[in-house]
C-alpha cells in the first residue's frame, strides 16, 4: 500500500483549543519536513477527522516517492519524542512545530500519537510515561466508520469494546473487501497495535480478513423467550432466584 498518509491522535480530555493547536502545527510540521527533504510541491488533504477521538489524518498528493520521504521523516520525529529526545537532526522549524504538538500534553491531554501506515509512536507527559505499544495477530469487532480510498485504502473501525477509533490499513489488492462496508458491523483480523497498559487497540495492519456481521433485527431478542422447554420438575426461574437470595 502507498505510504502516503499521516495521522495525529490526542489522548485524554481534548478540548477544541487543544485540537486546533495540534492540527495547525501538524500542517506546519509536514510543510517544514517537505523543505528539509527538498521535495517538490506536495498538497496535504484532510482525509479523515475523528473529533470524538481527537484524530486527524491527512493524505499527501504529489510524487509518491517524495510523499513517502515526508511520511518517513514524520515517523522519525515521532520516534524521537517517544524515546524522550527532540528531533535535533531536523530544522528549527520542524522542531518548533513538533514541540508545539507535544507541548499540549498536560493535565487534560495525556498523550500524543504519531501514526503512519507502517508505524505508530505514542508520547506521554514524561519520557518515562511514553506508552509502550505491543503488536500481535488478533481480531477486533466494531463498526466501519470512515472509508478513504486514495491510491490505497485506510478505514476507521469504531471498536465495540472501547468505543474508540482504530486505524485500519489494507494491503494492495484488498480494496474490494471494503465495497459497501461503510456503517456495517465487522470483525477485522490482522496485526493489532495496542497500548500495553490499557490493551486498547490503536491500529490494525497486515489485514488478513474483514468479516461482515449480520445486524440483529429489531425486537429479535423477544424470540429467545422460552427457547428451551422447561421440564415438569424444573422450578420456575423466579423460584430459583428467590432461593438464591434467601440462602
Amino acid at each position: 500500500m502507498a505510504k502516503d498518509t499521516i495521522t495525529l491522535a490526542l489522548g485524554g480530555e481534548v478540548n477544541l483549543s487543544h485540537f486546533a493547536t495540534a492540527v495547525s502545527n501538524l500542517e506546519g510540521l509536514v510543510q517544514s519536513l517537505g523543505k528539509v527533504e527538498s521535495v517538490g510541491k506536495v498538497q496535504w488533504i484532510v482525509s479523515d477527522l475523528q473529533v470524538g477521538s481527537a484524530i486527524a489524518t491527512v493524505h499527501g498528493v504529489g510524487i509518491l516517492k517524495e510523499v513517502e520521504r515526508i511520511v518517513n521523516a514524520y515517523e522519525d520525529v515521532g520516534q524521537c519524542y517517544h524515546e524522550g529526545r527532540r528531533p535535533s537532526q531536523y530544522s528549527s522549524s520542524v522542531v518548533k512545530h513538533a514541540d508545539a504538538i507535544v507541548g499540549i500534553i498536560g493535565e487534560k491531554v495525556t498523550s500524543v500519537r504519531f501514526e503512519t501506515p507502517d508505524k505508530d509512536f505514542t508520547v506521554g507527559a514524561l519520557p518515562t510515561m511514553a506508552s509502550e505499544i505491543t503488536k500481535s495477530f488478533g481480531a477486533i469487532e466494531g463498526r466501519v466508520q470512515t472509508l478513504s480510498n486514495r491510491k490505497g485504502l485506510r478505514f476507521v473501525l469504531f471498536d465495540t469494546l472501547h468505543d474508540r477509533a482504530v486505524s485500519c490499513y489494507l494491503s494492495e489488492g484488498q480494496e474490494e473487501k471494503m465495497r459497501e462496508m461503510w456503517g456495517k458491523r465487522a470483525i477485522v483480523e490482522g496485526v493489532i497495535s495496542r497500548e500495553l497498559e490499557s490493551g486498547r487497540p490503536l491500529a490494525i495492519r497486515h489485514i488478513a480478513d474483514v468479516k461482515v456481521l449480520i445486524e440483529p433485527s429489531k425486537g429479535s431478542y423477544l424470540r429467545a423467550r422460552g427457547i428451551v422447554p422447561r421440564g415438569p420438575r424444573v422450578p420456575l426461574a423466579e423460584d430459583i432466584i428467590r432461593q438464591l437470595r434467601d440462602a
